[in-house]
């Protein structure tokens, strides 16, 4: 029986006993690797969403050739480009080609790596003959690239980079499956790269959140072997809790077995969940609300607006709703989904955590002894002419004045019960 706490959430996994789901996404990335054009896959998604995590799995041999990638046709690369503002593209190519050496097993081809990555210049001409070898010897390359906007937003990155990068895809045997936080195109340093060609060769691959039945595969898993494993109910808190969110499900099962470990039980053991849970996610949280347009924040609002509406029957959280309070609601309701901010379910949509949510108010709210004087108020409506959007004034004192501006008309139809609950309970302690 093993006595360790099973859930981790500060690095990637790496064991393929630990990765769980991702079915569908990893068939299309293995179904087009394996095409006769051994075809180019992105991978988009948010920050810690698990990308990482399916790239490393997809990298090792002992799980690729289980996928259909046979050691002795594919030599698979993974190359993390985080942090490197400073790279180039001489120093991207020495970097793949010598991690290339490592991974191929023919010792021929290995030799003329080997070469190429000890000159001083390598020019397309030197890789198109590299490849025209690796082709002769009936090998495919693939390049796991994670972070791959620290190239294609850095300005050493040139179109004939791109350029030569997608002639090697398309005429030899090299499959690029990159990993972005957004779609390549809108991560690019000038309008010349993103009118690039290389960006028509891929399919893109959207990592969202698990699937409530995945996450609950993962709870059940890791705490199979264990000591503490999780009744129903503590199931449903913590699918509640982490929305799908990898990260999040990782470190909400880590504290309610830390606290089960510990003894605690019934309320207490919840408590300790959600407080723990809470101080180590609000980095996150700070992360998806600064990383959001201001539409996308007011999108957020109203999701908390309407989802705690008086009468639920008659303020549905559909998308139209939505639109009678921000008129670009569906398009933010799509990136936010996108994104894991936000679960659609049979036409409405909510935010994925409560405890975001409460974060978020927390975020907006002026609470006692922040608010802004009344004097401070009329001067800015006065001066902004904000006066004439028929804002009741006291919302003004809800809210942190750094979002008046952006906020606008929209507190016009923003609830002051909600923002008023938010400053009850944080007075009384129940957050």
């Amino acid at each position: 029986m093993n006595h360790n706490n099973p859930f981790t959430f500060g690095n990637p996994i790496r064991e393929k006993s630990r990765f769980i789901g991702r079915k569908e996404e990893i068939n299309q990335i293995i179904s087009r690797l394996l095409s006769s054009a051994h075809e180019s896959t992105s991978i988009v998604g948010e920050r810690r969403i698990g990308k990482t995590s399916l790239l490393k799995h997809l990298a090792n041999p002992d799980v690729a050739e289980e996928l259909g990638l046979a050691k002795n046709e594919f030599c698979l690369v993974y190359i993390d480009f985080q942090g490197l503002t400073d790279i180039s593209p001489i120093r991207f190519w020495k970097r793949v080609l010598r991690l290339m050496e490592r991974s191929m097993n023919n010792d021929d081809i290995r030799s003329e790596i080997e070469k190429l990555r000890k000159q001083e210049e390598i020019d397309l001409f030197d890789l198109e003959d590299l490849f025209d070898l690796i082709d002769d010897n009936n090998l495919n390359v693939v390049l796991f690239m994670d972070e791959f906007e620290f190239v294609t937003q850095n300005p050493n990155f040139g179109g004939d980079f791109f350029g030569g990068l997608r002639s090697l895809a398309i005429h030899y045997s090299l499959s690029l499956v990159p990993s972005t936080r957004r779609e390549l195109v809108d991560l690019c340093h000038s309008d010349e790269i993103k009118g690039s060609p290389f960006f028509n060769i891929f399919a893109t691959v959207v990592l969202r959140p698990f699937s409530f039945e995945d996450a609950q595969v993962l709870l059940q898993a890791y705490t199979k072997d264990t000591e503490h494993s999780f009744s129903d109910e503590e199931i449903s808190f913590l699918l509640n809790l982490a929305g799908g969110y990898p990260i999040f499900t990782q470190m909400g099962g880590n504290y309610l077995f830390t606290g089960k470990k510990n003894g605690l039980s019934a309320t207490m053991l919840l408590e300790y969940a959600i407080e723990s849970f809470q101080d180590q996610a609000n980095q996150h949280f700070s992360y998806f609300w600064v990383h959001s347009s201001d539409s996308e924040k007011i999108t957020l609002l109203a999701s908390i607006t309407l989802n705690n509406a008086k009468n639920r029957n008659k303020n549905p959280s559909s998308q139209e709703n939505f639109k009678k309070l921000n008129v670009r609601a569906p398009l933010d309701l799509h990136e936010l989904v996108k994104r894991g901010m936000m679960i659609e379910n049979n036409g409405e949509y909510k935010i994925f955590s409560p405890i975001f949510e409460n974060w978020i108010l927390l975020e907006v709210s002026a609470l006692p002894g922040e608010e802004e004087s009344a004097q401070d108020v009329e001067r800015w409506l006065k001066e902004s002419g904000n006066d004439k959007l028929g804002v009741e004034k006291e919302k003004y004192f809800q809210i942190k004045k750094k979002y008046w501006k952006s906020f606008g008309a929209f507190l016009k139809d923003f609830s002051t019960e909600v923002i008023s609950k938010i400053t009850i309970d944080m007075v009384t302690g129940r957050l």
